[in-house]
């Protein structure tokens, strides 16, 4: 199965809609969001995407309940196929071990890799894409549909996708120009 793994879209409804298009192009089987949606009425374009959702609260997030209570009551997202959690998700797919968290606290970020529990952990928060590894567990940061400044001035607009029989990830740049 085909994961795609994204985080940090603060509103930017332009990238995401691009990014959904891609997502759906590559046939996923389930889109990982690792928080910071920010508003539930700039969720839309989801309901494009042809696979379901796992998700996290950000740190700009508002709390789950309100979260919640916006999405039941915007009538075009009701129908959308989202297991949204407040701050972590533990689940398992073909035999392959995932945690998702938004990874704004360190010591908790921490814990989460010396854990080594997970065979993937997806976290974001940063806005900077990495793929890491530490012992058996594979950290996957996709980066930010906001984009980060580097040095070189390069403002990337990525996301992530994992391969679940190869178990190989990429960082994919959507090539969107600030």
């Amino acid at each position: 199965m085909k994961i795609g793994i994204i985080s940090d879209v603060h509103d930017n409804l332009r990238h995401l809609n691009k990014a959904v298009d891609f997502f759906n192009k590559r046939n996923i089987g389930l889109l990982i969001h690792c928080g910071d949606w920010i508003s539930p009425f700039s969720m839309r374009p989801y309901t494009k995407l042809k696979s379901p959702i796992s998700g996290v609260l950000g740190n700009g997030d508002p709390d789950i309940q309100k979260f919640l209570y916006q999405l039941q009551n915007l009538d075009i997202l009701k129908n959308l196929d989202l297991k949204l959690s407040s701050r972590f998700q533990d689940f398992t797919i073909d035999d392959i071990r995932f945690g998702v968290f938004h990874g704004d606290d360190d010591n908790l970020n921490k814990c989460l890799i010396r854990s080594q529990l997970f065979d993937v952990l997806c976290m974001g928060h940063t806005h900077e894409p990495s793929i890491d590894k530490s012992g058996e567990t594979l950290i996957v940061n996709p980066g930010s549909l906001v984009g980060h400044m580097f040095e070189s001035g390069d403002v990337p607009v990525t996301v992530a996708l994992f391969d679940t029989e190869s178990k190989k990830v990429e960082i994919v740049d959507l090539g969107i120009q600030q």
